[in-house]
């Protein structure tokens, strides 16, 4: 059955509160069975409204469901049953539309849904790029979903969210397909989709714009406590634009991560491209991206660091990151079993990959990956950021692939290309400490500035370095400090254009294996 709001007396002026009209049609339709419950073409200002089981939100192409600005209509209807169990333990008690444990539930159409973000935060200058700060407490999301089944959304355009834009708690069989979210980029807080302790997720086909991260996979102490682990989620087809991570797994990790897929996807203009963080104790562990194109870059000025809110991220296409929360006594959990395959990255900062003495990074493969390092911004970098972490943002030398605490670590067909201008902080083509098992494969590249080697490894146990090529201008190769030369393994590399070969720093030449190398002249 189709049940239009209008026939429960919504206006769609803009300006009078239709929030219990759509609400009455939503129950009537629920209680006829279920149906589709129409908002026609106007301008529906409302407050929080709760779908129910059977039902179908359609938005027509010219109808918008506008939020209101004030707090006291964000108070979710009451439900049958425990309203421990409707409630989301504060996560979502301010949104404009809910739903709590509904049964084929979906928002569909043409329409958009209007969070009015920008009426939160402070203005736009027209000039800067740091984060708006919001102008008080009161921020709702867009949409909060907990513990539905059998959940769609497609076509809808979700337009500037003043806090989440599509948060899912606890949500099993969901597709969301085709929809746009254009969101602030200098806003705070104003994800994209979120799927919390989600199981069965597929996005595609999306379009997202926002300030904060587009896609973040997350188990949040609350979730995880109800519903536990957060598995089998496909990104696929998808652009991306953000001020922080196109695609985030963690920061909150209070419960396990596993089995996500993200491939054919084009991430651009953005801060961070594919981006895993543990610091909450669980696992996150199979991870697959393939086929994306990512462009990264600086977001932050001089003001940055004497703002309350800063972003997060330092232009780094790919980021890896394990170790504790600042001021955390919980050890930060495992990242493992991650693969990148097919990936060309046009960035300010590099591939980086980190663990800890306490959580090694393990089984991290990138094959297939054209990595070009490009100034672009203008601002001066020489940073890295661990945030949310006790070192926070701190100076380091950034070379185009860093790798550090990590065991079992594949580098197969990595070409590294310093495009332009460089900047004066950036470094190797590869920089790696407190290594276990490291396979370096037909890596093409130099360090960005003459004299400094190549690759440069620290601390490493079982390198094997095969099939690569020095460049014109490359110093030494490869450059070893307490590197165990019992367990290097180097075969079939070009080294004819290097300066030197293999370089140990205490000066010695022990043997290793070696054979079928092209040795420099």
């Amino acid at each position: 059955m189709n049940v239009n709001i209008r026939d429960f007396g919504a206006v769609g002026d803009g300006e009078t509160k239709d929030t219990a009209s759509i609400q009455a049609a939503i129950d009537y339709c629920a209680q006829q069975g279920g149906g589709r419950v129409v908002v026609p073409h106007g301008s529906y200002l409302s407050g929080t409204v709760l779908l129910r089981s059977n039902v179908d939100l359609h938005l027509a192409a010219s109808a918008r469901i506008v939020s209101s600005m004030e707090e006291r209509d964000f108070v979710a209807p009451p439900t049958a049953g425990d309203r421990e169990a409707f409630l989301s333990e504060g996560q979502g008690k301010s949104a404009l539309i809910c739903a709590r444990h509904a049964q084929k539930v979906s928002i569909t159409g043409l329409g958009t849904i209007d969070g009015r973000g920008e009426h939160f935060l402070e203005p736009e200058d027209g000039v800067s790029d740091h984060v708006l700060l919001p102008l008080g407490g009161f921020r709702p999301k867009l949409i909060d979903f907990e513990g539905c089944t059998d959940v769609l959304f497609r076509d809808v355009t979700l337009y500037r969210a003043s806090s989440w834009g599509l948060h899912m708690t606890g949500c099993s069989r969901v597709n969301i397909n085709g929809i746009k979210i254009l969101g602030q980029q200098r806003g705070p807080n104003n994800d994209g989709i979120d799927p919390d302790c989600c199981k069965d997720v597929h996005i595609s086909d999306c379009h997202i714009e926002t300030g904060d991260d587009c896609i973040v996979v997350k188990t949040t102490k609350q979730g995880a406590e109800r519903y536990g682990s957060c598995e089998n989620i496909t990104v696929t087809n998808c652009t991306l634009v953000t001020h922080d991570s196109a695609v985030k797994i963690g920061t909150e990790t209070h419960a396990d991560i596993r089995n996500i897929v993200v491939q054919n996807c084009v991430i651009r203009n953005s801060n961070r491209g594919l981006g895993i963080w543990v610091r909450d104790g669980a696992t996150v562990e199979n991870i697959l991206f393939s086929n994306i194109i990512i462009e990264t870059r600086l977001f932050s000025n001089a003001e940055e660091p004497s703002r309350e809110l800063r972003w997060w991220g330092k232009g780094e296409p790919i980021f890896i990151t394990a170790e504790r929360r600042n001021g955390s006594e919980q050890p930060p959990g495992k990242i493992r079993n991650i693969r990148y395959e097919h990936i060309l990255t046009e960035a300010e900062g590099g591939v980086y990959i980190e663990g800890s003495e306490e959580s090694v990074v393990e089984n991290i493969s990138i094959r297939g990956l054209r990595h070009t390092m490009r100034r672009k911004s203008g601002y001066p970098g020489g940073l890295f950021d661990t945030q949310p972490s006790a070192r926070g943002v701190f100076a380091h030398h950034i070379p185009a692939v860093f790798c550090r605490h990590a065991k079992n670590v594949s580098l197969d067909g990595v070409e590294v290309v310093w495009d332009g201008e460089p900047n004066d902080h950036w470094s190797n083509a590869l920089y790696g400490e407190h290594i276990e098992q490291l396979a370096i494969k037909g890596l093409r590249g130099k360090a960005a500035p003459a004299g400094v080697s190549a690759v440069e490894l620290k601390d490493v146990q079982g390198l094997a370095v095969q099939g690569c090529k020095a460049e014109e201008g490359t110093d030494a190769f490869l450059a070893l400090e307490r590197v165990d030369a019992d367990g290097m393994f180097v075969v079939g590399n070009d080294f004819s254009k290097a300066k030197t070969a293999v370089r140990f720093a205490d000066g010695t030449s022990p043997e290793f294996y070696s054979a079928a190398n092209r040795m420099p002249k």
